[in-house]
Formats: structure tokens, C-alpha cells, sequence
């Protein structure tokens, strides 16, 4: 097709002038148009199909500015394509020429797909293993910060980036952006019929710097942090909205489609949400999606309390809002799809529940999700003076997972291939990921004991790798059959991989100890049982060469103990063991609601407050209070295997909401932590590393009673397969007394295992930070006097079989 100088009066179709246009496959090719006839609206006003062979292409044009629109189309195949043009003005119809495709070029591998069921790979078969991050609202920000964030995404671990079309109104997250997807009108309210050209370009840039960095943009279309009404849009004005992202985004080869963020909030709307979805508009949005884009890029959406049904066919991939790490073979099993914990909380110090994992917990739900044969994505919301969050704002990140995380990704980038490897754990706990004879990775957390059957007749070579201190090193050799790992103090994983033929054998490190727990000073005698040369690391600064040394820990912790043996001909093999040195169970952790030595420092918070007799007073009403126990996590009670919790309850009132309310709560959120409520009957309940709602583990109904003191006592055994619970009680009193008769109420088989490692900050009498969001009504109401907690990380000893009432000393 000629081009040619039409006089300004006449409507015109202008293409570039060469009658033959070059692209690269999965590039961008773009058809530009003028028209003065066709309207400036959020409607597509013409049409291109784009013809090679047998095939066919539709693709929508779009309305782009002044009076330009444009039809831009990402070719599938190399070679020559012709298009024409179809519109109901005259202007914009008919119009034909042809385009030769080139080979890609480069970092151009072509936009990601699924295969065989449960990946993700390149178009042109290259592997792409997903390690994605979360930045809300970074395209809204000012352009220095955006700018910042580009350059911490092009120096990160991360591929793939979720954000949001629409700005976000959320906490940490107040700012106005200077432009929006539609115009304002005369009376401050947005003309949802036309788009803003300034947005859209500033938008697309954004959408290409990030292919220009191998960065996926997952584009979140809809969500309920709003306060412009972008969420509250009408059905027609939703669908109109859609077929412009599709008609102008499509093209990019890194766009993949979020139809929204917590889907079901734009419908439930829970407090500080909005959206006027039914559940039905989202199959609408899937099915135009499906039948309209006509490059088909991927295509999930996030979920909030409200799981989106992943196996209806226009869902690429099961984009997940979820901490179970354990369930990924299951998702796997229930979707038949790829799967991708999107969000799996992030790691920061927010107070909120969803943002405050350590980096420790962040890199390992990297690794779980990876072992089950999943995709895993990353967060970051650390507190900042200006609100410069990274999961909303992006700018720099400031955690310890990334780093980590980019370990991962060279770890597995120098596996076998992702897809070849086969995840043969559980949603037990159990993780595994192997082809099984050649190649097995075995995940085993901090503490725990898993076993692997090696099949085969060739013995295996075992390397042990630390994903937080991101080395690998070798142990040394296991037969076919059982293996066996020895506890470590931090997670590790195991590779297995058998001997090459005639390849030589290496040393065997295996070190004993004639002890392994016990209170300090702990003496220990360790055995190498080789003759190799050996070098031991005791894990408290102190270091050996001694074929069987002997070592005393003098203070409480969890010790891990290296031996390394290295052979004549300089092959060397390295293994762990763990040596728990206890606290004495004798002394309490805590101590509260005492006239003196107390134990940590208590801090008054709201109504709360000290009485007389140095009871904790919790007044029934608003605006309520609770007590904090430290100014951090009581790290003493992280890992005990057992405790007890003892002490004088008075209530006022024992009106309770659902899941009872709080008598002491150390849970990080909903895990890792302690939690003891009462309920409206009376009743006490104990959940550990969990939410007490759905827990069935409590005393009998009336232990407490209204306006009378009463002594309780729960002892908690992990160690213990049965009756691992006992209750304990005296009988309701006018005032506490020095010396009660406790009976025990009943036992209970509850076991939540452990209390987990990272355990959240003591609060009496209430939610501590990390779930005050929720709201402060879940008070206890009365007084608490003489609060003890005991325990042991070694064994079942925490559970004091008696107290002393009144002093903690044991009888």
C-alpha cells in the first residue's frame, strides 16, 4: 500500500509509507490511523485481520490520541503476514498491506505459556521459572521513585512483577497520582467512556521498561482498595474498560492478565473495601478474555478469604493467596495447572499479620513452594518514614529473602530442568522433588528427621545445601534404600545423586555425641569413628581438630555441631548434628501480675492497668486494653516442646466473641506462638502455632465464673502421642489464696507440634500487634494474677506435673 499527502480537511488513514513492514516474531507491530470521523472513546472503533497461510488473526484497534488509533498486533510465526482493516467508518475500513516477520532477536524468547500441566516455559521452549514479586502500585508514583524501582528490579531475582491498572487506596498507600486511566469531568468525577491518553502512554512505557528487564507485568485489572470508583463501574463500562486493556496492551509479549486482586472483597466487601461485582462478572471477564484477546496471554486471578475455581477452562494458572505451604501437590492435584502462591505474606515489620515475616520465613516458603512443583511470589513491607513500602511502592528493598531468593533461582537454573523433576511429598509436611534414580532433592525443616528411599542399585553421592546461608557442601555416601537425615537447627536440604561408574567414594562423616540435650553446662563427648583428617565446629565459637573431642556449652540454645572429614586423596565430606542445650524448666519464662520481679518488663497499654495487689486489671469496655510483655518476642518461648501455664483468672464479664477471648496471645498472626483463650461458658481453650476458632482442645465448661477467683493450670506435651493436654483447676474463690486445691479437669489430645521458631510478641489480656487489626474486643475481662509460663525445648519436663500455688516454685 502507497502512502500518500491527503490535504488536513480530509478524513485519512495514515500507515507508514512502505508497502512491506518489517517485525520480529513476538515483537510489536503497529498499524496507526488517522480519523476525524471516527469518536475519541474507550470503544474500539475498527478492526484488523492479520492473515498467514490458512491462519487467521483478529485484532481490535483502539482510539490513542488527537486523532490517531492504532491496531497493534505481536506476530506468532516468522514470515510474511497480511492485514485489512474493517470499520463502520469509511475512513478506517479496507485497508490493506502486508508485513514480513522476522526471526526473534536477543533476549526475545516470546511470551510465557503453560505445558505439560503444571509449567511455564517460553514460546520458543526455553525454560522460565517463575520468581515473582509484588509492587502494587509502583506506575503511580512519582517518576524518580518509579525510576528507582527499575533499577532495583534490573539488579533482583525477580521475573515476573504483580501491579494494579488503578491506583490503590490502602494503608501505607495514600498518595493521589498525577493521572488516571480516565479523564475528569467538569464536577471532579471521572468520564469512564473515555480514556486519558497520557495515562495509557506513561502506562505501556512502564509495561515495556519491564521487557526490556525479562520482567513479566501480571496486570491486575480490578480491585477493592478504592476511593475514585474505579471499583464501582458499571457492567458495560467494566466490559469496555476490559476490550481497551486487551486492544492496547495485548501486544506486549510480557503482559499476562490478574482479573483482580481478592476478587471475592469487590463482592463480600468487608470493611474498608469496594466493588460492585457479582461472582458471575468474573466468568464474563474470563470469557472475554478467552474469545478476544487475540494473543492469548495468561490469564488468573488472586484471591482474598473466597477461592476462585481454578479448573474452569479459561484459567491459565491458579494464582494463589495462601500460607499453606504444605498444599501445593494437593493445588497441583486439584487444579491440573500451574500453580502460583502469589502471595504467601511478605517479609517485613508491619503490624498487620499479612506483612511481617522474616526474611528467614520468606526464603523458605521459597524453597517449600519450589519443592512441591510450584511457582512462589515475593513481598516486602518494611516500615518507612515516608511510606516507601516496596509491595505498594516499590523503591529499594531492604529484606534479607532477596538475595536468597536469587541463590534459589541459580540453584535451580543449574538442576535438572524444573519440569523433569517431579514432587513426591505430601500436604503433610513432607517435600520431595526428585526424578526418581537420578536426581533427589529432599527439604528438611529445622528440628526434623526425613527419610528418602533411593531406588537403583548405585550408591549416591549426598550434598547438603543451606538456603539461608546459601551454601552447599557434601556429607557423603548412601546406598540404595532409606536414607535417613540427622536433625539440624535451621532447615536444610539434601541432594542425591548416585556415583558415576569407577567414580571414587567419598569420606564418611558421621559424627555421635554421648549427649545431645540437657541444661548447661552440658558436657558432651563427640566421636569422628574415621581416620581421616577432621575439623569440628561446635557452633558457639569454639573449634576442634581432635579425632573425639570433648565440649562443654555453658549456655542456653540450640548449637549446630559441624564435623569435617577430609581423606588422603583431598575428598571431603561434611555433616551436622544438634545439640539442645535447655532452659531450666524450673524457672519460669514470664512472670505477670506480681507485686515484684517480673519477668520481661510489662507495658500498660489503653484501659489496662496495675491494682493494688499487682494484679493486671483488663475493665470491661471500650476502648479497651491489653498489657505487653517486652519490647520484642520472648525468645524463650520459640521451640519449647512443652510448657506450662499457670494462674490466677478473675473475670467481670465473660461476654466472648467467636474464638473466646484473650488471655495470653504470642501467635506471629494465625502461626508460631501460643494462644489461650476463655469463652462465654466458662471454658478455657489452648491453640498452638494456629487460630483457636476451629480448635478442639479445651477444659470443661464453668471453670470460671464471674466475680470469683479461680487457679488454673495447662500443661502442653508435643512430645506425647496421647493425653498430651491437662487441665487443671481449684474451685471458684472470693480471693486467691497462697495455697489451692487444683484438681485436674480432663485431658485432651491436641498436638500442634513444637511452638514455632518465630514466635510473635507477648501480649496479656489480648491480640498483640500483629493481629490488633482485627480489632481490641477480643479482650479479657477481669483481672489476671500470678501468670507463669514454664517450658523445655528438649522434652516433655515443661509439663510441670505441680505448682505451688501463688509463688511458682515447684512442690
Amino acid at each position: 500500500m502507497q502512502c500518500h499527502s491527503l490535504p488536513s480537511f480530509l478524513i485519512a488513514l495514515a500507515i507508514t509509507c512502505s508497502s512491506v513492514q518489517a517485525v520480529e516474531q513476538w515483537g510489536v507491530f503497529e498499524l496507526d490511523a488517522v480519523s476525524n470521523e471516527a469518536p475519541h472513546t474507550i470503544d474500539s472503533a475498527f478492526s484488523a485481520t492479520f492473515s498467514q497461510g490458512s491462519q487467521s488473526i483478529s485484532v481490535p484497534g483502539f482510539w490513542y490520541k488527537d486523532d490517531v488509533f492504532k491496531v497493534r498486533f505481536s506476530p506468532p510465526t516468522f514470515g510474511s503476514w497480511s492485514y485489512k482493516t474493517h470499520s463502520k467508518y469509511v475512513s478506517l475500513d479496507g485497508k490493506s498491506g502486508s508485513i514480513q516477520v522476522g526471526k526473534p532477536s536477543g533476549d526475545n524468547h516470546g511470551p510465557v505459556q503453560t505445558f505439560d500441566t503444571f509449567y511455564l516455559r517460553y514460546a520458543d521452549g526455553k525454560t522460565y521459572h517463575q520468581f515473582g514479586t509484588t509492587c502494587y502500585a509502583w506506575v503511580h508514583q512519582p517518576e524518580s521513585l518509579q525510576q528507582q524501582t527499575l533499577k532495583t528490579l534490573a539488579a533482583s531475582p525477580f521475573n515476573k512483577i504483580r501491579f494494579c491498572v488503578f491506583p490503590k487506596n490502602y494503608t501505607y498507600n495514600k498518595n493521589e497520582p498525577s493521572f488516571f486511566a480516565f479523564p475528569k469531568k467538569a464536577d471532579g468525577t471521572f468520564d469512564f467512556d473515555r480514556p486519558d491518553p497520557a495515562f495509557w502512554e506513561h502506562f505501556e512505557q512502564c509495561v515495556l521498561d519491564l521487557q526490556k528487564l525479562g520482567i513479566e507485568a501480571d496486570l491486575i485489572l480490578w480491585h477493592p482498595y478504592d476511593r475514585w470508583g474505579f471499583a464501582d463501574m458499571s457492567d458495560a463500562q467494566d466490559d469496555r474498560y476490559l476490550r481497551y486493556c486487551i486492544a492496547r496492551l495485548s501486544a506486549y509479549r510480557n503482559v499476562w492478565w490478574s482479573l483482580a486482586n481478592e476478587f471475592d472483597f469487590m463482592t463480600n466487601q468487608p470493611a474498608g473495601h469496594r466493588g460492585n461485582k457479582q461472582l458471575g462478572d468474573w466468568d464474563r471477564f474470563y470469557e472475554i478474555l478467552e474469545k478476544e484477546d487475540p494473543h492469548h496471554r495468561l490469564r488468573g486471578i488472586h484471591n482474598g478469604r473466597l477461592w476462585y475455581d481454578h479448573t474452569k477452562p479459561w484459567v491459565t494458572h491458579a494464582s494463589l493467596q495462601t500460607s499453606d505451604m504444605k498444599g501445593g501437590v494437593r493445588y497441583r492435584q486439584q487444579y491440573q495447572k500451574p500453580v502460583i502462591y502469589d502471595e504467601c505474606k511478605y517479609e517485613g515489620n508491619v503490624p498487620q499479620g499479612w506483612g511481617n515475616l522474616s526474611g528467614r520465613e520468606m526464603t523458605q516458603r521459597f524453597w517449600l513452594g519450589t519443592m512441591s512443583g510450584c511457582y512462589v511470589g515475593h513481598g516486602e513491607t518494611y516500615l518507612h518514614d515516608d511510606d516507601i513500602l516496596w509491595w505498594s511502592k516499590g523503591g529499594v528493598l531492604h529484606g534479607s529473602s532477596p538475595q536468597r531468593i536469587q541463590w534459589l533461582k541459580d540453584f535451580m537454573a543449574r538442576s535438572p530442568e524444573f519440569d523433569s523433576l517431579k514432587p513426591l511429598g505430601n500436604d503433610q509436611g513432607d517435600f520431595l522433588l526428585a526424578n526418581p534414580g537420578e536426581y533427589y532433592l529432599l527439604y528438611a525443616l529445622a528440628g526434623t528427621t526425613p527419610s528418602v528411599t533411593l531406588s537403583g542399585d548405585r550408591p549416591y553421592k549426598v550434598d547438603a545445601i543451606g538456603p539461608w546461608e546459601m551454601q552447599e557442601w557434601p556429607v557423603g555416601t548412601a546406598d540404595p534404600g532409606k536414607y535417613q537425615v540427622e536433625p539440624s537447627g535451621n532447615d536444610m536440604v539434601y541432594r542425591f545423586v548416585p556415583y558415576a561408574a569407577g567414580e571414587k567414594l567419598r569420606p564418611l562423616a558421621k559424627p555421635t555425641a554421648d549427649v545431645s540435650e540437657g541444661v548447661p553446662p552440658l558436657a558432651v563427648k563427640f566421636t569422628s569413628g574415621i581416620a581421616a583428617k577432621v575439623e569440628w565446629d561446635f557452633g558457639d565459637g569454639s573449634a576442634s581438630h581432635q579425632k573425639n573431642p570433648a565440649h562443654t556449652f555453658d549456655q542456653p540454645g540450640i548449637y549446630t555441631v559441624t564435623l569435617k572429614v577430609t581423606d588422603r586423596d583431598g575428598g571431603s565430606a561434611r555433616s551436622q548434628m544438634r545439640i539442645v542445650v535447655d532452659l531450666d524448666s524450673k524457672a519460669p519464662i514470664v512472670r505477670a501480675g506480681f507485686r515484684g520481679d517480673e519477668k520481661p518488663l510489662l507495658q500498660f497499654n489503653g484501659t489496662a492497668k496495675r491494682s493494688a495487689d499487682g494484679a493486671l486489671f483488663l475493665p470491661d469496655g471500650e476502648p479497651w486494653g491489653w498489657v505487653k510483655a517486652g519490647d520484642r518476642p520472648v525468645e524463650d518461648l520459640a521451640g519449647l516442646r512443652s510448657f506450662t501455664i499457670s494462674g490466677w483468672l478473675k473475670p467481670e464479664s465473660l461476654v466472648a466473641g467467636q474464638g473466646g477471648n484473650r488471655i495470653l496471645f504470642c501467635l506471629q498472626h494465625d502461626h508460631s506462638g501460643i494462644d489461650l483463650v476463655c469463652h462465654r461458658d466458662g471454658r478455657l481453650r489452648l491453640a498452638v502455632n494456629e487460630w483457636p476458632d476451629g480448635v478442639q482442645n479445651d477444659s470443661s465448661p464453668g471453670k470460671l465464673v464471674v466475680g470469683k477467683w479461680t487457679y488454673f493450670r495447662v500443661t502442653y506435651d508435643s512430645t506425647a502421642t496421647k493425653n498430651n493436654v491437662a487441665w487443671s483447676f481449684s474451685s471458684p474463690l472470693d480471693l486467691p489464696a497462697s495455697v489451692a486445691s487444683v484438681k485436674l479437669d480432663r485431658h485432651t489430645d491436641y498436638n500442634a507440634g513444637p511452638v514455632g521458631s518465630n514466635v510473635g510478641p507477648l501480649a496479656l489480656g489480648n491480640f498483640n500487634i500483629t493481629l490488633q487489626g482485627a480489632g481490641l474486643d477480643r479482650q479479657f475481662r477481669g483481672e489476671m494474677r500470678e501468670l507463669e509460663i514454664f517450658g523445655s525445648r528438649i522434652s516433655g519436663i515443661g509439663a510441670l506435673p505441680g505448682i505451688r500455688k501463688g509463688d511458682g516454685r515447684r512442690k
